[in-house]
């Protein structure tokens, strides 16, 4: 037994560490040595908490094993993959030596020495890491529409994930966010296909754009194919309705883009769509993701999904049958995050002939080429020395540029911001003084709740429009909480006494099924500290910490201007309070349209029929503010707009400029927009479409010409046949900044 032991070590060691074997080279070889139990032991991803003494949703403030479960999991069952957190935020050493504990175990004491890929939810930053920055949300991320910036955020979450050795993060987000209700829309990059893409690719450019044997890049996981963000009642994992031209046309885009930049993990959605969980979807995993796509990673479910298609969606009668439709469909590995057991059923699938041993062999090798590629043999887990700039002033300080460029002023009644450092303000709402609403979820915690994670050196909005303007010239009051009213007379005595309100109102941090809300309303108690407070007769000034967009129709005519926070993360305060007095200029647009009413929330792309109103026109688009929409304390003017013909033909590249001048007296940032309309179309057309944007810095006086060159492939839509058709015909460029005010020129296109 000995000498066999010692020459599958040898056999490992030549084809882990030889240089003249590729990748794939390697996975042939380590697959001819595995037995079928082995491989499905590979599909296996488990909670971390599966391993550890207690409950698995039990408290905990360290990391103690359960000797009998670690064994038969890391060593027994040799599981390929592992995710969770201890039940607490370790700091990164802490991290190391959980992750070095189960990297030793599995390479030394398994059979064939394999190391676990260890994934985990960094959604905004290394979350779960202590003592890492807390970037915004991906929706505030989107707001910049700077894709350097999600580019920064995909490096430096990678950076500081590795500097805990977790190389595998589940994120970015690049669902489609088609209902404002749903509550995961604050981790996703909004509702347009364009704009979600350049951001997620982006982002994948950033997590790993020296590749993935680089100590400092990790691997990413799309999330979440297909069409999680289209619930049809905004529930999370509620059941979407999605014709085949629908999904072609938006929500495959982001996925096969950030395919082709290099992502090599998948998870697949919890919900169904048309009725069919999207887990047993061959169509989906294996026709489209791993077949049209030529998707060559790893294809994940997501939490005990296996499970739900027996207790939830009613699919399959049991765990085993469930496991057996999984695996057909495509999935390579089972988030089963409880125990093995869907390791034992595929190897009673395969040796029955339910499953056939290549479809095994192809969910094995993925997940072993992932493992090669992510250098996982060679250094199953990085040294924290290595890695000094951890939670550093220089990530810090991208992470509080992130912030600044991403929230959005909406109104600006008489130029009333931004406000003297010397006049008297109220502070009061519910989001006004808590570092958890302005980080959201996925902070230390998964809902974000817990204040005993929370960095005291960070600041509340409160905390640092005290800083800035001094204590003696704030009043705060609490006024809220989220749903009830606190001590709003109180509120309204104070605002007596200043000169203006600065009132924050915001939702309770929350993800998935905790983030469920019936109405799209702002709650009652919170619209009612705004009417009271403009009652009071001082200008009022709001602040949104939201994750969506929550109905203001009543209350937004009361106000003199409004700022959308989003969730900003842990510098936020900071860059609300340099928002409102002055020291920076905002620059955010919306990434989603901001509905009036909760009965009529429509994407910026509907249909003219979408907007049919009571009288038979078509001026029923009702929102409170557009996609793309954002103030700036300058002004800007467009002119001189270009195009280098007005009869485009077949494959040429249609070259567009136009002048841009900042006409105000300040600094600022500028986001280009460029749409194109189709007039007429075998499909009924979009109502427009973004194709092209670019954000820019002028200086007060300055002019700059920006220029964009479009393809054929811009003028595309999905035809009757579901495939991508451009058509002869009359099209729109429309261009700005503000898309109520967009410069326009028609062009004809021909093949």
């Amino acid at each position: 037994m000995k000498k066999t032991a010692t020459t599958i070590f040898l056999l490992i060691f030549f084809y882990s560490f030889s240089q003249q074997k590729s990748v794939d080279q390697k996975v042939d070889s380590l697959l001819s040595l595995m037995t079928l139990k082995e491989k499905a032991g590979q599909m296996l991803n488990i909670g971390l908490p599966a391993i550890l003494e207690g409950d698995y949703w039990g408290e905990r403030e360290k990391t103690i094993y359960d000797s009998a479960k670690f064994k038969k999991l890391i060593v027994d069952y040799a599981v390929g993959s592992i995710h969770n957190t201890p039940g607490y935020p370790a700091e990164r050493k802490g991290w190391f030596q959980i992750v070095k504990k189960i990297q030793d175990a599995a390479m030394t004491k398994s059979r064939l020495g394999i190391p676990v890929l260890y994934g985990i939810d960094n959604i905004h930053g290394a979350n779960y890491v202590n003592g890492s920055v807390l970037f915004p949300h991906q929706i505030a991320v989107a707001a910049t529409w700077n894709t350097d910036m999600s580019k920064i955020c995909g490096a430096i979450t990678s950076y500081e994930s590795r500097a805990a050795s977790l190389p595998w993060n589940f994120n970015p987000n690049v669902d489609v966010a088609m209902n404002p209700l749903w509550g995961r829309i604050s981790e996703s990059f909004g509702e347009d296909p364009y704009l979600i893409s350049e951001m997620g690719a982006a982002y994948v450019k950033g997590s790993q754009e020296n590749g993935l044997q680089d100590a400092k890049s990790t691997a990413v996981c799309l999330k979440h194919f297909v069409g999680y963000g289209a619930g049809r009642n905004g529930k999370d994992r509620a059941n979407a309705l999605i014709p085949e031209n629908s999904l072609r046309q938006y929500y495959l885009p982001p996925f096969e883009k950030a395919i082709k930049n290099g992502a090599m993990g998948v998870m697949i959605s919890s919900n169904a769509v048309n009725g069919i969980p999207c887990h047993v979807n061959k169509y989906y995993i294996t026709d489209i993701l791993k077949g049209e796509m030529g998707f060559r990673g790893v294809v994940i479910s997501d939490f005990s999904d296996v499970d739900l298609l027996v207790g939830g969606h009613l699919t399959a009668k049991d765990k085993r049958e469930a496991t057996k439709k999984a695996v057909n469909a495509g999935l390579d590995m089972l988030m089963n995050p409880f125990d093995a057991d869907v390791v034992d059923f595929i190897v009673d699938l395969v040796e029955k002939g339910e499953i056939p041993m290549s479809r095994i062999d192809d969910a094995a090798s993925r997940i072993l080429r992932l493992k090669f590629e992510l250098n996982l043999f060679k250094a199953p887990y990085s040294d924290p020395k290595n890695y000094p700039d951890f939670g550093s002033k220089k990530h810090v300080d991208a992470n509080y540029e992130m912030a600044s460029e991403a929230i959005t002023l909406l109104k600006n009644k008489n130029n009333i911001l931004p406000l003297s450092s010397t006049k008297k303000v109220l502070v009061t709402g519910y989001s006004a003084n808590s570092i958890n609403v302005l980080n959201g979820a996925w902070s230390r915690s998964f809902l974000g709740r817990e204040t005993k994670y929370n960095d005291p050196s960070k600041l509340t909005i409160l905390d640092a429009i005290q800083k800035q303007v001094g204590a003696t010239n704030v009043e705060f009051v609490q006024g809220t909480n989220y749903l009830e009213d606190i001590n709003s007379d109180k509120a309204v005595e104070k605002a007596k006494d200043v000169d203006y309100v600065i009132v924050c109102v915001g939702e309770i941090p929350a993800s998935e099924k905790p983030s469920d809300i019936n109405e799209l309303q702002l709650p009652e108690a919170q619209q009612d500290l705004i009417k009271k407070l403009s009652a009071a007769g001082k200008p009022v000034i709001l602040v949104m910490v939201q994750g969506r967009p929550r109905i203001i129709r009543e209350v937004e005519p009361l106000v003199d201007a409004v700022i959308m926070g989003y969730y900003p993360g842990d510098e936020g305060g900071r860059a609300i309070s340099d928002i409102l007095f002055g020291k920076v200029n905002p620059s955010g647009k919306l990434p989603y349209t901001y509905p009036k009413f909760t009965g009529n929330a429509l994407t910026y792309y509907y249909k003219k029929t979408d907007i049919r109103d009571a009288n038979w026109g078509f001026d029923g688009f009702y929102p409170q503010f557009e996609f793309g929409f954002g103030l700036s304390y300058t002004t800007y003017e467009y002119s001189n707009l270009k195009m280098s013909t007005e009869n485009w033909k077949g494959n040429q590249e249609l070259n567009v400029s136009i002048d841009v001048k900042n006409t105000g007296s300040r600094e600022g940032k500028e986001t280009v927009e460029v749409f194109i309309k189709d007039l007429v179309a075998t499909v009924s057309p979009d109502c427009k479409k973004l194709v092209r944007f670019s954000k820019i810095g002028l200086k007060p006086g300055e002019t700059k010409t920006v220029t964009f060159s479009l393809n054929s492939s811009d003028l595309a839509s999905i035809g009757m046949e579901n495939k991508w058709i451009t058509e002869e015909g009359e099209f729109e460029l429309q261009i700005g900044g503000n898309p109520q005010a967009l410069l326009k020129k028609a062009f004809y296109y021909s093949e």
